[in-house]
């Protein structure tokens, strides 16, 4: 919220600027817009971000509706097509008109000032946070009532326990000490529930000398989880002892947490652990971990990544996961009739029972909260029961009213929500509900959607808040085949979804039409973002009404209204969208000015109207999956993103990239031989996408002869490699020696591209100096350079790269000639490796290499020539010290799986996923 205040007032600032200068214009309008901006700024200062409950949202909201309508006001102002030529004609007809605006606008934003100076100070706000969070976290006793509730509650959980319990005992060869392990997953998926089991089955032996319980949900300073643990763990070992205690004993419990740890062999449960610093505080209490010779365990539950690999390492991260289709349908039906009876065909196969576990998607305990709900009707159960269930789970899960079944899933998303630590993190989780349910949402579209609504001020911003929320478990990452090494996608888990759904009915952040009724919540004058994920053919889809439209979506394939009135849209998605789309409806677009986002992708036009141009802000363009051949612009525009268009045929190659690489911010260019006449000749590809992109081809009849091609190739190079302050990511597939030229350009000049991904021969690398001053290229993918894999390892001298992805196609003979040898300091930011080839190459790490690598991928098949043993093939991966996973083909042999027996992490070894297909977004 607080970056929407910070956009209007810049647009406010940039006008005054503007009306500094003319004396004419100056006036009142000026000294209003000023006052008004000063008054901004004491409420920005005001929110306090602890401050939190119905009337400080209630204050929020009005401060960005607010904001919205200044911000409009203003753009009607600087920009003459929104609004008329205002600032020509200011001192005439409209005058009074702006004026009266003007006074409305104090009069509110005093109100707002005056309002938020009474708001209670932030300790007391603070502390009646934590007492709300302390109400909603479960306390000792309520889980003491939940154990005995829970074994019932358990499906498919002896594989799960089974890993544990591996991993609690000691591995073959390796020194005693104290090990840490992580459960990990978001809540409501079964962590604790694992835990109790795995410590159901240890109270009852005698393998440990003590087994405690904690609860760390409250726990907020450094000493509080200590003591916490220390009392578990002392009343442990004294209901261990008899009644008779020795003096043995009693010295025994006066011994420090520490030494009890190192001395005895303890297993502890801490349980919902929430940060990491209350982790790093106890450790930091006991003195550090207890030195060798621990035969003790702790077990840790969290629902953040981030506190799991703080507590934990390698393998000693267990992610738990949601239950598959046929166990979550086994939980469900069993809490619903209390025993093993399968449910009638006409519940098991409705449809709406179907969508019910598509949204649930195998979360146990919303299945039981549902099931306990549904229990009560008995074998009168009914479709209709069914059907009311899916259509008010949403209400269920986060109206406080609610049905008390739903109470501990509800408590579990109020959790997931408030805990976020600041009011922007939560917007941007609100913001998500604008994609429907199963939808993949890819981080960098959603970048360039949020800017262009104004709604971020730097690419970071979002970035940061999407990885938080991957990290908190409520983004689930979506991993594609052609990306392992870094997350760029997720997708909202169908039980979340439904409970931002209701969140943002009363704060207007995103006005969703996902079925046949009305939404609820949002005035249709002040609809500012609006999502369109289910056909209707009534009024609401009038745009006509709807002047102050920022953002629209669809979803569907349906038809749509004149967009004339909608003059503040800043973004429109039109994608696989069919209805009325001819050649009059794309000109209403084109006048609409603020646009900067427009998506057109899959909606089957052929042709774009040459009054594109007019979109002067325009900065993403996705005409991807369409006919549209030519972009009719004949001069520099805002674009930085451009997805699939072909170029005029006509058109010079170089003047092409010219003419577009200013502001594009990735380019990719394929080169390619065809035989399109009975000549011989080269076709040229050249696409300037963000992302993906259809081919944009175009011939230059330089191309014809061998050095005019090589020309045209060191024209490109050098043009791609000019100083540029944008373009960030070049991609090049080649076959006429681009890549090599590319490459070759590189070298002694400054530049921006830190994303290089080249499919071509190179002939060779650099030196090591010139290698080691490209420090700016951190991603690295090569596909079929020509060169070997020992070759390939003087890349170690790259300082900055954190990526590398090497691929070789099966005809190369010579790539996996010789051995990859990191040497000492080698590849010193390096975090994943990726190597792809006919067999696995021979592989050395150095001590001191990869001193930051965290992930090995290894996909290359089992083959013929894959002579030796895995130890041989893969030399000193133990001086890998951060290394916590290793990724191998599904075709290697079972003794593969082994082959980090003994890194002290002990790395968690995978075979490589299925192939997952890009979704578009």
């Amino acid at each position: 919220m607080t970056s929407v205040v910070r956009l209007a007032l810049s647009v406010v600032n940039e006008v005054c600027l503007v009306l500094e200068k003319d004396a004419e214009r100056r006036g009142k309008l000026h000294v209003g817009l000023r006052y008004i901006m000063d008054e901004m700024e004491m409420a920005k200062t005001m929110i306090k971000e602890e401050c939190r409950g119905a009337e400080q949202e209630l204050r929020i909201r009005r401060l960005q509706e607010f904001a919205y309508d200044v911000e409009d006001f203003v753009e009607g102002l600087r920009d003459p097509g929104a609004y008329g030529k205002v600032l020509v004609a200011i001192g005439a007809d409209r005058r009074l008109e702006l004026l009266t605006e003007i006074e409305q606008f104090k009069q509110t934003i005093a109100s707002l000032t005056k309002d938020w100076k009474h708001c209670p100070e932030s300790s007391n706000n603070m502390n009646r946070h934590t007492e709300d969070n302390a109400i909603s976290a479960p306390n000792e006793d309520e889980e003491e009532e939940k154990e005995e509730e829970e074994e019932d509650d358990l499906v498919d959980i002896d594989r799960p326990k089974g890993k544990i319990v591996e991993l609690l005992s000691p591995s073959q060869g390796e020194e005693q000490q104290l090990r840490v392990i992580s459960i990990v997953g978001c809540r409501g998926v079964g962590k604790t529930a694992l835990a109790r089991a795995v410590y159901r089955d240890y109270s009852a032996s005698e393998e440990f000398d003590c087994v405690a319980w904690v609860l760390a949900s409250r726990c907020n300073n450094k000493r509080a989880l200590v003591d916490k643990i220390f009392q578990s763990v002392r009343k442990a070992l004294r209901s261990k002892q008899t009644e008779n205690v020795p003096a043995e004993a009693e010295r025994d419990f006066a011994m420090s947490l520490k030494d009890i740890l190192s001395k005895k062999r303890c297993l502890v449960f801490i349980d919902d652990v929430q940060q990491a610093r209350v982790w790093k505080d106890t450790v930091r209490v006991l003195g550090g971990y207890p030195k060798k010779g621990s035969k003790s365990r702790i077990i840790v539950t969290t629902s953040i990544r981030s506190v799991a690999t703080a507590c934990s390492s390698g393998s000693y991260v267990y992610n738990m996961q949601c239950l598959k289709d046929g166990y979550q349908k086994r939980l469900f039906w069993r809490k619903v009739y209390g025993n093993q009876m399968p449910p009638p065909s006409s519940l098991a196969d409705d449809p709406e029972t179907k969508i019910f576990f598509e949204i649930c998607g195998g979360l146990p305990l919303v299945l039981i909260c549902a099931a306990k709900h549904l229990n009560m009707n008995g074998m009168d159960l009914k479709s209709r029961h069914c059907k009311e269930l899916r259509r008010k789970l949403g209400r269920y899960l986060s109206d406080d009213n609610a049905p008390r079944d739903f109470k501990e899933m509800r408590r579990a998303l109020m959790q997931c929500y408030d805990n976020l630590p600041d009011h922007d993190l939560r917007s941007f989780l609100l913001y998500l509900s604008i994609f429907p349910r199963g939808h993949q949402i890819k981080s960098k579209s959603l970048v360039r959607r949020l800017k262009a609504e104004g709604l971020i001020v730097d690419d970071e911003e979002p970035t940061e808040c999407f990885d938080e929320l991957i990290d908190r478990c409520i983004i689930e990452p979506v991993r594609t085949w052609d990306n392992l090494v870094a997350v760029k996608r997720g997708q909202i888990h169908g039980v979340v979804l439904e409970y931002i759904s209701q969140k943002i009915k009363n704060k207007n952040v995103v006005t969703l039409v996902e079925g046949p009724e009305v939404p609820i919540g949002s005035h249709e004058s002040s609809i500012r973002r609006l999502s369109i994920q289910y056909s209707i053919n009534v009024g609401f889809i009038d745009l006509q009404i709807r002047p102050k439209l920022r953002s629209l979506t669809m979803f569907v394939k349906n038809e749509l209204s004149n967009l004339q009135k909608c003059k503040m849209m800043r973004l429109l998605d039109l994608e696989g969208c069919t209805g009325r789309l001819e050649s009059g409806f794309l000109k209403d677009i084109c006048e609409l000015p603020l646009l900067k986002y427009l998506s057109l992708r899959g909606t089957g036009i052929k042709n774009i109207p040459t009054q594109i141009e007019n979109l002067k802000r325009l900065e993403t363009l996705d005409v991807r999956e369409t006919e549209v051949k030519n972009l009719p612009m004949q001069k520099k525009s805002s674009l930085h993103t451009l997805s699939g268009f072909i170029a005029n045929e006509t058109q010079c190659l170089a003047h092409a990239i010219l003419l577009f690489a200013t502001n594009l911010k990735k380019v990719k260019v394929w080169c390619s031989a065809s035989s399109r006449s009975r000549q011989k000749r080269k076709s040229v590809w050249v696409s300037l996408p963000s992302s993906s992109a259809n081919q944009m081809q175009g011939n230059h009849p330089c191309l014809t002869t061998e050095e005019g091609s090589r020309s045209v190739n060191l024209e490109l190079a050098t043009l791609l490699t000019r100083p540029s302050e944008c373009l960030e990511s070049v991609s090049i597939v080649s076959s006429s020696g681009l890549c090599k030229h590319f490459w070759a350009s590189l070298e002694g000049r400054p530049c921006t591209i830190s994303s290089i991904k080249l499919q071509g021969n190179l002939g060779s690398l650099p030196d090591s100096k010139k290698l080691s001053d490209l420090g700016r290229i951190k991603k690295l993918h090569l596909y079929s350079t020509g060169l070997t894999i020992e070759e390939l390892s003087a890349l170690q001298y790259l300082r900055g790269l954190e990526y590398l992805k090497l691929v070789e196609l099966e005809h190369n003979s010579r790539f996996c000639n010789g051995t990859f040898v990191v040497e000492k300091n080698g590849f010193e930011s390096l975090k994943s490796l990726c190597i792809k080839a006919p067999h696995v190459p021979k592989l050395q790490f150095k001590e001191g290499a990869m001193k930051s690598l965290t992930s090995i991928h290894l996909l290359c098949p089992n083959s013929q020539k894959l002579l030796l043993l895995p130890s041989e093939t893969i030399v000193g991966i133990s001086n890998l010290t951060y290394l916590s996973e290793l990724i191998i083909h599904s075709s290697l042999p079972q003794d593969w799986e082994r082959v980090a027996d003994g890194h002290p992490n002990r790395p968690c070894v995978k075979r490589e996923p299925e192939q997952t297909a890009n979704t578009a977004t």
